[in-house]
């Protein structure tokens, strides 16, 4: 798809419960490098985002699965917009630190 994209819509949601529990003002996708050959990408991508509000005790909240859905403008003429659903590999990096979110070994998913 791509190596590097960047938007400033997207949110975080437990979706049993129908809540938004974060709201992102700016993020970033990036392709992975694979480990043994710098020069190769991997299908994961490392999200970096930075939330206008976020709910740490839900995010964190073992009976709940948040997901992060972003919305990526496909074509700055039209305003063409597509939303993501972006599901992470088990046992990867997933850090909230105040209102900066990463994680690691992501993939995007269609909506």
């Amino acid at each position: 798809m791509f190596q590097t994209v960047s938007g400033k819509e997207g949110s975080i949601k437990i979706v049993e419960l129908g809540a938004v529990i974060g709201q992102f003002s700016s993020w970033r996708l990036s392709k992975e490098r694979k480990k043994d050959r710098e020069d190769e990408f991997t299908e994961l991508y490392t999200f970096q985002g930075e939330c206008q509000y976020i709910n740490p005790s839900l995010f964190y909240d073992e009976d709940y699965s948040p997901q992060v859905f972003l919305v990526v403008q496909r074509n700055r003429r039209t305003k063409k917009e597509e939303q993501f659903r972006l599901d992470q590999e088990p046992g990867k990096t997933r850090k909230l630190d105040g209102r900066s979110l990463l994680m690691e070994g992501c993939r995007l998913a269609s909506e």
